[in-house]
């Protein structure tokens, strides 16, 4: 499966690669001047959502569209941020009890961003609990997602961030393609 929604997201963001390179400048810009001004760590989890359900559209649709990305970070933006804290409170208390369960909720909530996308009106824990059930027998598969992500990654670092135009749109796509392909297994 990893290599079915990599090629997947490869050739999407290769054939929308402009409108890419766009969405993940915004999201740069957005994430410096919110770090700059002090209040990053509060308010760019809503940007992430936001850039996550640009993903999302650009996989369900097939179009890079900058309005999904805005409106992913506007939309009930309040619980949009309540989510990623919640997400990330759960995370940490998971994580007390030793770095692998912490890992394993991480895991379990990935999809949350992308539920709350489709069904707006879904409550937080709801949305939460939602992506713990499609996650269940899905959360290593996601993790070799990731994994296989990481000479992409190295090659980012090697070209001082260069690279990340093309390997966070590719990488980012990849993790939405991988949110439809296991919510279809999931019905």
């Amino acid at each position: 499966m990893v290599k079915r929604v990599k090629s997947k997201a490869k050739e999407l963001v290769l054939d929308h690669l402009v409108g890419n390179i766009i969405a993940f400048f915004l999201l740069v810009v957005m994430t410096v001047l919110l770090d700059a001004t002090g209040i990053g760590a509060i308010l760019s989890g809503v940007v992430a959502f936001g850039y996550s359900i640009f993903c999302l559209e650009l996989i369900k649709t097939k179009k890079a569209r900058i309005g999904a990305f805005f409106g992913g970070i506007f939309k009930n933006f309040f619980k949009k941020w309540a989510a990623g804290f919640l997400m990330g409170l759960y995370t940490c208390l998971w994580s007390l009890l030793l770095i692998i369960p912490g890992i394993v909720k991480y895991y379990a909530y990935a999809m949350t961003p992308y539920i709350m996308a489709e069904k707006p009106q879904m409550g937080i824990n709801d949305a939460i609990t939602k992506s713990r059930e499609i996650m269940k027998g899905h959360k290593w598969q996601l993790f070799l997602l990731d994994v296989s992500f990481t000479g992409w990654m190295l090659l980012s670092i090697l070209t001082l961030g260069i690279a990340l135009v093309f390997v966070w749109p590719y990488y980012s796509a990849a993790r939405a393609a991988f949110y439809k392909e296991i919510k279809k297994s999931v019905k």
